[in-house]
């Protein structure tokens, strides 16, 4: 009888919480790295850069621009109505102005939307160009040209002007 009463109170493995316990914890683990191992191979990250000391002269010539556009008293306001881009150049009185300038909208969060235009000389400090389509949000705009560069920031579709003065003094 006692045999009997032993053999009712025993249950097979897979009835039992303490296995399932043991078993969900290594494969929780399996799972989350298999699911971490899927993100890291389909999403990218960016490169690293492999020439950190180019990168460095690079960033310090960028100064070297900024410091340029100080020493010729430069200041721009940018327009923008419709399709067109208007910029007006303030600079020192011996500064002459170049027939062209580079203009970059660069995307806060988003490289692969960037835009780039020039723009010409249409009299003494007024360049006017073809504004090209932005999407909605902040734009870092870059205003540039062989020695100097002048740096601001636009909020489309709520802002159409924009005044940018150098960025160090």
């Amino acid at each position: 009888m006692i045999l009997e009463q032993n053999k009712q109170d025993i249950r097979p493995w897979y009835r039992e919480p303490m296995v399932w316990l043991v078993i969900a914890i290594p494969l929780s683990s399996v799972i989350y790295g298999t699911f971490f191992l899927i993100v890291s191979i389909t999403s990218f990250d960016g490169m690293v850069v492999d020439d950190y000391y180019k990168v460095g002269k690079q960033i310090n010539r960028e100064l070297k621009r900024d410091k340029a556009a100080v020493a010729h008293g430069l200041t721009a306001q940018l327009m923008v109505e419709d399709k067109t881009v208007t910029v007006f150049i303030a600079a020192n009185q011996d500064y002459s102005a170049p027939p062209a300038l580079e203009i970059r909208f660069l995307y806060s969060t988003r490289a692969d939307i960037d835009k780039e235009i020039f723009v010409e000389q249409v009299s003494p400090g007024i360049y006017k160009g073809s504004l090209p389509e932005l999407e909605t949000g902040r734009w870092n705009i870059q205003i540039a040209s062989d020695d100097w560069r002048l740096m601001g920031s636009l909020r489309t579709p709520d802002e159409n002007k924009v005044v940018i003065k150098p960025l160090t003094k």
